[in-house]
């Protein structure tokens, strides 16, 4: 009869444990998915304004104040770290501008968190009711979006409902005891746990709001509390590390070094608790949920008064990267040229690079004063990348025959893109540096049109790579659109150049062969990088043959 009984415990404790943990993992994949599908929706919403935002040369401050508004919008730091990096890796922004907004978006995150701790779950019925209407009964794309980041937010907050009450009965378990005390007596144990937990989720906001539910069900203390959330900042610092360990180097380099600095710092604490673990007391003036939330705030706003200690360490990272250029290859594997199944990824990873080396001169190149070095040995790896690519289309086997003209267009692609490299290093190199010896002069109006078909041969760029990587229709015909807007600013700033001229603007009158051949130039470079768009839009049935023939001949080489 004891045996019967003992086996009917274990069977209920089994159970209950199971219980646990399927509510406990819905709750967090809901929330996951809510934050996602909120986030999309302001993507939507506001991703030119977003991304403009981020491309120009702002101070830090600013961008701290820009990363910390577009954390707590999209609900989580991993999205904004992902996405300036992906902007610093095509040299659209800087590395140190990057890191300083992904800094400050750690900050929006903390904010985040404690907006969603708030006892506002009863605005996530009407959230759910108001978002839902709008996203099915809309045809408006845009109001369909705003209902969905409404649909989101209510979600989010269903979601965080599930969470706790499946931490509730936590406290009434005979094996939790045992965990929290042992928690309790190793805050590095705690720490490891809320790295894992961050990991699993892959959000810092879900771990830190699962952790604050169980500490308030489960008797967490202080020192563990704390050390758990530590645990949660190592892991989203960690995190985008290993999201971006297939991106270029430049990429790497922003949550290389945000990571460095967090975990320091994080680091650093977890071995102090460690250290005061038995010798200290800590007040208990706040329940121990409500330290976790205030020790996670505090943590990240003590990480943006580091943010000149941030500033050294990608000043450190870049010269590595500049340095590493030198020694870098640009060969494709030998086996790539056998399989065009391989040829194709490899190939387009390639023409990626080449992109980001074309980010890299223009960035350069553009600079108060340029590098004359780094841009020729960032030509040759564009040429060395090209004759890789060559070399890798020469060899591949007969096949089939649409598989063969996509990686075709590809290459030809390539071709275009080397073509670009040449411009920089060439024309475009040699007028900014004789802009910069004071060999001449622009005008503050043929220098602002100048600067702004710069920033739009940047945005040609990241269009571009997008387009030759996923194939993705709505970004060719946006890169087709943003072509012809080129064009159009290049037509007007010629115009406005010869009024100028017409004026009598003797500063214009002193450069105007130097600002036509600027602006043509940067119109011939971005006409380029479209030339993907074309071919896209070409294989879905959407540009006529004598289109993309006519746009590829006044764009290829001669």
């Amino acid at each position: 009869m004891l045996i019967h009984l003992t086996k009917a415990r274990a069977g209920r404790a089994t159970v209950t444990i199971l219980s646990f943990l399927i509510q406990l993992t819905s709750g967090a994949m809901l929330l996951l998915f809510s934050v996602r599908f909120m986030r999309i929706g302001i993507e939507r919403l506001w991703s030119t304004q977003i991304h403009e935002s981020l491309s120009d040369h702002s101070s830090t401050l600013r961008n701290l104040l820009k990363g910390t508004g577009l954390g707590f919008l999209m609900q989580g730091a991993t999205v904004v770290m992902l996405m300036t990096a992906s902007l610093a890796g095509t040299g659209s922004i800087p590395i140190l501008s990057a890191a300083i907004v992904a800094l400050g978006a750690d900050m929006g995150s903390a904010l985040a968190v404690q907006f969603l701790h708030l006892p506002i779950s009863a605005l996530g019925p009407l959230a759910i009711l108001a978002g839902a209407s709008l996203y099915l009964r809309s045809n408006d794309p845009r109001h369909r979006n705003m209902g969905r980041t409404l649909l989101g937010l209510g979600l989010i907050f269903l979601s965080l409902s599930i969470i706790r009450d499946s931490v509730a009965p936590l406290g009434n378990m005979p094996w939790t005891s045992a965990v929290v005390t042992y928690l309790n007596r190793d805050p590095v144990t705690a720490a490891l746990a809320g790295l894992v937990l961050t990991f699993l989720m892959h959000s810092s906001v879900a771990a830190v709001l699962t952790a604050v539910a169980f500490s308030a069900h489960a008797g967490l203390g202080s020192f563990a509390g704390l050390a758990f959330m530590l645990g949660c900042n190592l892991g989203s610092a960690l995190l985008p590390v290993w999201l971006l360990k297939y991106e270029n180097e430049r990429s790497k380099a922003v949550a290389l070094s945000i990571a460095i600095l967090r975990c320091c710092a994080a680091g650093v604490l977890v071995l102090l608790l460690a250290l005061a673990q038995g010798r200290v007391e800590i007040p208990a003036l706040l329940p121990a949920e409500q330290m976790i939330l205030t020790g996670h705030l505090a943590f990240n706003f003590l990480l943006l008064l580091c943010a000149p200690i941030c500033t050294r360490i990608c000043a450190l990272l870049e010269q590595r990267i500049k340095d590493g250029h030198h020694h870098a290859s640009s060969d494709l594997p030998k086996e790539m040229t056998e399989d065009s199944a391989l040829a194709f990824p490899a190939i387009k990873k390639q023409v990626s690079g080449m992109l980001d080396i074309a980010a890299m001169m223009l960035e350069e190149g553009a600079s108060p004063a340029p590098d004359v070095e780094a841009i020729a040995a960032m030509e040759k790896r564009m040429n060395a990348a090209l004759v890789s690519v060559r070399q890798c289309y020469a060899g591949l086997p007969v096949g089939n025959e649409q598989e063969l003209d996509s990686i075709r267009q590809i290459v030809e692609f390539a071709i275009r893109v080397e073509r670009c490299g040449d411009v920089l290093a060439g024309k475009f190199l040699a007028l900014q540096l004789a802009h910069r010896r004071g060999e001449f002069k622009f005008s503050e109006e043929g220098l602002a049109e100048i600067n702004r078909i710069i920033d739009a041969v940047r945005k040609a760029i990241i269009l571009a790579q997008e387009t030759a990587w996923t194939g993705s229709l709505p970004v060719a015909q946006q890169l087709v659109v943003h072509k012809q807007n080129v064009a159009e600013i290049e037509q007007t700033s010629r115009a406005n150049h010869l009024a100028r001229l017409r004026r009598g603007n003797l500063t214009s009158l002193a450069s105007s062969n130097q600002h036509l051949e600027m602006i043509a130039d940067l119109k011939e470079m971005n006409s380029k990088f479209a030339t993907i768009g074309y071919a896209v839009m070409e294989q879905h049935g959407r540009l006529k043959k004598s289109r993309i023939k006519n746009a590829s001949s006044h764009s290829s080489p001669s």
